[in-house]
This record gives C-alpha cells, sequence and structure tokens, in this order.
C-alpha cells in the first residue's frame, strides 16, 4: 500500500487543486445508487465515510456522514457540496496511477493534517461495480482522532475502567508518552503509571472473562 501525507497549506498545492476540484459535486449523487454494496456489505456499515464516484467525477455513493467529515477540509470550498479540493486531487492521482500502470490496481493512503492538527485518512483504490463498463473509485475517509475516541470508549466501558483511567488510556492511545499524559492531566509520572497498571489489569481480566 503507498502512504502518503498531504500539506493542504501548500500555495501550488492550493493552486493545482483549486482547479482539480471544480470536476466534482456531491450533488451529482443519482438516488438510485443509495443501496450500492460491497463484498455483501452494506457500504454505510463501513468502518469511515464512504465514497464512490465514477471516472468522469460522478458521485454514485456517499455516506450521511461524509459531508461532516470533508467539512473539516472545506473551508475554502465555493459550495458545501463540492467535494474539497483534497480529495479532489486524491482522485485525480488514483487515475493518474490507473492510466499508467493499467494492468495493476493501486490501494494508496494519505494521511492529512490541518492547521488545526486534525487528522484524516483517505484509503483509495479502484472499484469493479456490477452495471459499469469502467472501474470506480473508492474512497474510505476517517476521522483518525475520532475514531481512537469511540474506540477508547468502548474498551472503557468493558473494561470498567474509571474516568480518570479512560482519559490516561485516550491520551495512551494517541500516542503521548507517560511524562506528556502527566501534564496535560496535572498529574505525576507515578500516577500515570498506577493507573496505566489498573488498565492492563482490567484488560487482562476482561480478556479472560
Amino acid at each position: 500500500m503507498m502512504t502518503a501525507l498531504i500539506n493542504p497549506q501548500s500555495p501550488s498545492s492550493q493552486r493545482q487543486k483549486s482547479a482539480i476540484a471544480q470536476q466534482y459535486d456531491l450533488a451529482k449523487q443519482p438516488d438510485h445508487t443509495n443501496h450500492l454494496q460491497l463484498d455483501h456489505i452494506a457500504l454505510q456499515n463501513h468502518l469511515g465515510s464512504v465514497l464512490i464516484l465514477t471516472e468522469d467525477g460522478t458521485v454514485l455513493q456517499a455516506s450521511e456522514n461524509l459531508q461532516s467529515q470533508l467539512s473539516k477540509l472545506n473551508d475554502h470550498a465555493d459550495s458545501v457540496r463540492q467535494l474539497p479540493q483534497e480529495i479532489a486531487l486524491i482522485c485525480e492521482i488514483s487515475k493518474q496511477c490507473r492510466n499508467r500502470f493499467p494492468s495493476q490496481n493501486w490501494a494508496m493512503e494519505f494521511d492529512i493534517f490541518t492547521k488545526d492538527t486534525i487528522a484524516l485518512r483517505i484509503r483509495s483504490r479502484w472499484l469493479k461495480l456490477e452495471g459499469f463498463d469502467q472501474p470506480c473509485i473508492l474512497l474510505i475517509v476517517e476521522d483518525r482522532q475520532q475514531m481512537v475516541q469511540d474506540i477508547v470508549l468502548d474498551e472503557a466501558q468493558d473494561w470498567g475502567l474509571t474516568s480518570r483511567e479512560q482519559q490516561v488510556w485516550l491520551l495512551h492511545q494517541e500516542g503521548h508518552t507517560y511524562i506528556e499524559i502527566a501534564e496535560k492531566l496535572f498529574i505525576s509520572k507515578n500516577t500515570v503509571k498506577k493507573h496505566m497498571r489498573s488498565i492492563h489489569a482490567k484488560r487482562r481480566a476482561g480478556e479472560e472473562s
């Protein structure tokens, strides 16, 4: 899988994406494709927001929560229905890869960090759908921070974590060191270690039950 980072603030990137974005419009989504399925699994049940487009930019499928996800990138869009320029650029990169290597199906992953430190992960690959002569572009958009929060909330409930343990576990899962966790929660590093020992003990007990 190819992984790339996109900086939405780059001036050259902004100029290129602005021209590309005009091709894609969420308003193009036809009503009769709302129930497209992938591998017999309803797309709206997929982890993350799903977007499927034809090669010419017609939207075939868009998850209900897609717009709220994309709004984090859409500050400068002319229309709330217009795809962010970053997403349009990813589509163009996918098309270029397919045109250059027609016998291959590239799966690409992009991490986008905005000035507000919001991280979106977008996975892209070509998808062959019944009834369409040409492959379509499948994009899965994930809010990394929200995903971690949802997972931690589920784990906290399953393991019976206290509110403080949940805070410690969330920061740990977000990649913070013990010292950083201590500073953010105004507690000592030893207290963080104590909470982590308790969390791991409760996790093991939950896995064994």
